[in-house]
């Protein structure tokens, strides 16, 4: 596994920088036109658009800086999405009740965010869920069974694991919310272009998340 920076990308983002989602799809069309269709896995990977026009200080000490410390496309860090960074509704503040936990083992839970959840599931299709391996310090809250516990709760931020003690019974209900960051890395090169001696600006860089840490 590569190693990770606990460190977030630089907040500002110029304005039109984008993100989509996409899933691992295979498709085989055949010559008569029919498609086979795969499902390699359910959950959605996310890759940023970004690009910047900064002070030469700024833009270096920042994006620069952070683009050699993780060697390029070898480490990973945190990003922030600027509206998606919620379990509860994207932006709002987090609560109790916004999404179930994963059991991973007694007392060991895995915080997730389902998507899709705005309508009913198809009887053979669920909906996916994007693994918070990196919520943000503090904002994590826990219920079992609906009611909010803020005693024998330990959340490891560097994986997204809680671990309560004691451990509920198995089957009881445990859900939580949190604000979470998106572990990412570069998947492609920085291009500065000075267009004055004391700014610059980059072409697009594009980052991906990393869906297993």
């Amino acid at each position: 596994m590569a190693e990770f920076l606990e460190q977030r990308f630089p907040l500002a983002i110029r304005l039109g920088s984008s993100y989509s989602d996409d899933y691992n799809v295979e498709i085989t069309r055949t010559a008569g036109g029919k498609e086979y269709r795969r499902l390699v896995h359910p959950i959605p990977l996310r890759r940023f658009k970004v690009s910047f026009v900064r002070s030469k200080t700024d833009l270096f000490n920042e994006v620069v800086s952070l683009y050699h410390r993780v060697y390029g496309r070898y480490a990973g860090f945190r990003v922030r999405a600027i509206d998606d960074y919620s379990t509860n509704a994207n932006t709002l503040a987090p609560t109790t009740l916004d999404q179930p936990l994963i059991r991973i083992s007694a007392g060991v839970y895995q915080l997730v965010k389902l998507y899709g959840t705005n309508g009913a599931a198809l009887p053979t299709i669920g909906h996916p869920y994007r693994t918070l391996f990196k919520p943000v310090a503090g904002t994590v809250r826990i219920a079992i069974n609906g009611v909010e516990t803020t005693t024998g709760v330990s959340v490891d931020t560097t994986t997204g694991r809680v671990t309560i003690s004691p451990a509920p019974a198995e089957g009881a209900s445990v859900t939580g919310g949190c604000e979470f960051d998106i572990p990412c890395r570069f998947d492609s090169v920085i291009d500065v272009t000075p267009i004055s001696p004391n700014f610059a600006e980059t072409e697009e860089i594009e980052l991906v998340e990393l869906i297993d840490l």
